[in-house]
């Protein structure tokens, strides 16, 4: 199993490489002068500019500056920003942990209720209850989520005043609640105010059901697929011969043997979520990694736009390294193959 682990790590190192060298580059290909959009609308001295220039490191032939920044994050130096002179690795931990609370709270609710939704419809094949459960699975991936995002906040929010509409706490009510290492739900947690927990969660809701909807379906339909192939097999069929109760053949013999399409679903849609959050946590103003990237990208802040696209690309490959290992957890097969 270490073999196989070691295997999966060493693919991910060229990967790691050729991302530096895309966001390296993609980010000067935007028009646009640092400089320039660093001092707003006022003309900039051609001295100043030339200084400033000198100071970031821009002033360097751009293979010069490649070398430069792989040397830093070799060292594990992730830069400041242009602007604030912030470390951008802090700034990156402390916007990411509310992105990640997000999505996992969105692929808890997903992945929950879409393989409960994909046995029920596998098992009732052929049944009014399969086709409309596939038919809102269907509705529910093709529901964008500029659209869902502000409906879910005029019925729940406007209309019936029952959750917030926006960002992660109320911050008019809690004023003394901080993020604990970069997570409001610890911070509202160990906080002496009481319900700023329960605050904390309401804002949770919306933005959560909002980006788990489209993962929801996928995971339901494919959870349907992956039954419904391994109700077909002989050991199934087996297993009902030998008297075994319903419900065990479902939970050891069919769903085990379906968690490797299950798994590679919901791994794949975390990776998703984490990267495509960035539309929700602007509908709902969530203090997340996207807003953060974005901003610093009008702003042309490079060492907050490569180095915090290179983090979050750098977490979806663990992710993915994470769903290789439980693969071989799961199905020894695939592990001993190699």
């Amino acid at each position: 199993m270490l073999s196989y682990i070691f295997r999966r790590f060493l693919v991910l190192i060229p990967v790691f490489f050729g991302l530096t060298l895309s966001t390296f580059a993609l980010i000067r290909l935007v028009p646009g002068d640092v400089v320039e959009v660093m001092m707003g609308e006022r003309r900039v001295d051609p001295v100043l500019h030339a200084q400033a220039m000198q100071r970031l490191g821009l002033d360097k032939p751009l293979i010069v500056q490649y070398g430069d920044y792989l040397l830093r994050l070799l060292q594990g130096d992730f830069g400041k920003s242009f602007r604030d002179q912030t470390p951008v690795l802090n700034d990156f931990f402390a916007h990411f942990v509310p992105t990640l609370e997000l999505a996992l709270s969105a692929m808890v609710i997903a992945s929950v209720l879409g393989v409960a939704l994909g046995i029920i419809a596998a098992l009732r094949r052929g049944s009014w209850l399969d086709y409309t459960l596939m038919t809102g699975a269907l509705a529910g991936y093709s529901m964008p989520i500029y659209l869902l995002g502000p409906i879910l906040t005029g019925i729940f929010a406007h209309t019936l005043g029952l959750l917030p509409v926006s960002g992660v706490i109320s911050v008019s009510k809690y004023l003394d609640v901080a993020p604990l290492y970069g997570s409001w739900l610890l911070g509202s947690l160990f906080s002496e105010q009481s319900g700023a927990f329960w605050d904390v969660l309401k804002h949770f809701v919306l933005p959560s059901i909002a980006l788990a909807t489209i993962p929801l379906a996928t995971i339901a339909r494919m959870t349907r697929s992956a039954i419904l192939e391994v109700l077909g097999e002989d050991y199934v069929r087996t297993a009902r011969a030998k008297g075994l109760s319903p419900w065990r053949v479902i939970l050891v013999h069919v769903l085990r043997n379906a968690l490797i399409t299950v798994v590679t679903v919901i791994g794949l849609q975390m990776s998703t979520l984490l990267a495509g959050a960035i539309l929700t946590e602007t509908i709902f103003s969530w203090p997340g990694v996207g807003n953060w990237l974005l901003d610093g990208f009008h702003h042309r802040d490079y060492p907050i736009v490569q180095n915090g696209i290179l983090l979050v690309a750098s977490a979806l490959m663990i992710v993915s390294l994470l769903v290789d290992i439980l693969y071989g957890f799961i199905n020894p097969r695939i592990r001993n193959a190699e």
